[in-house]
């Protein structure tokens, strides 16, 4: 798998459940092993919610207990697109990073997280995911195979999307070398 390209999405959003209001989107892909491309995209939250995207206290609550910098993403004042402007850059950025649909891996941190949530939002805006639901993968259930993996210093602000998905990029990366190492060992 280290040598297959990869996509770790990142969502901060304003709820937890499937159609959570999603108010930023980091990807990172990784190419053969290594980062090799990033996007971030701020999306305004009116629009998320006017897509049917839902907003619960529990999760505002939560936001305003994290760092400045955290809020400062999703408040607003540094402006946002459209979440249909936000799907159609997810879109491109895929095709360009990788253009064959099939091979894309798309990983979220959680099995109903990210990919759930994004996968929803592209249903409500009457799209396909720009990735077959059988490429779905949870960074939780590899971490939890290769806990080592998750010892990487974290670079940048928490509950960034973008520096959350540059890190769980590095840490995909260092429990697919501990998975690819023990499948030589057994080999040998």
């Amino acid at each position: 798998m280290i040598n297959q390209d990869h996509f770790v999405v990142d969502l901060e959003t304003l709820g937890n459940g499937p159609r959570a209001a999603i108010v930023a989107i980091g990807i990172a892909f990784v190419a053969q092993g290594r980062i090799a491309e990033t996007t971030y995209i701020r999306v305004n939250a009116e629009s998320a919610a006017a897509s049917g995207g839902e907003i619960d206290a529990s999760t505002v609550t939560w936001w305003l207990q994290q760092s400045a910098q955290a809020r400062a993403e999703i408040a607003g004042s540094q402006g946002g697109v459209t979440l249909q402007a936000a799907l159609v850059h997810v879109e491109e950025f895929m095709h360009l990073c990788l253009p064959n649909t099939s091979r894309r891996h798309v990983w979220g941190n959680g099995s109903s997280f990210d990919n759930v949530i994004l996968r929803e939002a592209f249903k409500a805006n009457g799209k396909d995911a720009p990735w077959p639901f059988w490429n779905d993968r949870d960074l939780r259930t590899i971490t939890a195979l290769y806990p080592e993996a998750k010892d990487l210093p974290f670079e940048g602000t928490k509950h960034h999307a973008l520096h959350d998905a540059v890190h769980e990029a590095k840490v995909l990366i260092a429990a697919l070398q501990f998975h690819q190492t023990l499948q030589v060992g057994a080999l040998v």
